[in-house]
């Protein structure tokens, strides 16, 4: 008697489906993860702009010393830079354009970097019509002032009037994606720590 083995396997058209099923699967999966990626992108850059707003307010109560924050809007990104001032006063610290020195910067952020345009990452800041610049004091006694232009001189004045402000005397910072999905808005109270809403 000749025993035959039967050998078990797949079919050239058992290995195609299972390679098609792949292939679909892979096409409906990928898109999401990109887009949670770019989303995750998002959070880790208003997380990075809440930090140093966060930094510059705290750094102002327990260094003793006033610390202004510089926001530049430029197109649909910002960039934010910190300095320490000479005094708890936000006048008498000199927080004007040339005279704020490089080696007291205590913070910088930039969203026009590449890092953040590869991934689409935009952010807007609400100010007053016509301006595209905010400088905030925080002194060591918790008081906020800011600026809408330029202070070159000591008599120029800081004010801390919340009606000129917007909704409750909050900037609000958005960073989203520029071609569309999360969007996280950081709010900067004249009064009180920064925050971050969905």
């Amino acid at each position: 008697m000749v025993s035959r083995r039967v050998q078990a396997g797949f079919s050239l058209l058992e290995l195609m489906i299972v390679v098609v099923l792949i292939a679909i699967i892979s096409a409906l999966v990928l898109p999401g993860m990109a887009q949670a990626n770019h989303e995750r992108r998002v959070s880790q850059a208003a997380v990075s702009v809440l930090d140093v707003v966060r930094e510059v307010r705290t750094r102002a109560l327990y260094r003793g010393r006033a610390q202004t924050l510089v926001i530049n809007a430029a197109g649909s990104a910002l960039t934010f830079d910190a300095y320490e001032g000479s005094s708890p006063s936000c006048r008498l610290s000199n927080f004007g354009p040339g005279s704020l020195d490089p080696q007291t910067r205590v913070a910088s952020l930039d969203l026009t970097a590449a890092r953040y345009a590869a991934d689409n990452v935009a952010a807007t800041i609400t100010l007053p019509a016509g301006t595209t610049f905010l400088q905030i004091c925080y002194t060591p006694l918790g008081a906020a002032f800011f600026t809408t232009t330029p202070i070159y001189t000591q008599s120029q004045a800081w004010t801390n009037d919340p009606t000129s402000v917007g909704v409750g005397g909050v900037f609000q910072v958005n960073v989203f994606q520029s071609t569309g999905g999360a969007q996280r808005r950081i709010l900067i109270p004249l009064g009180g720590m920064p925050r971050m809403r969905s």
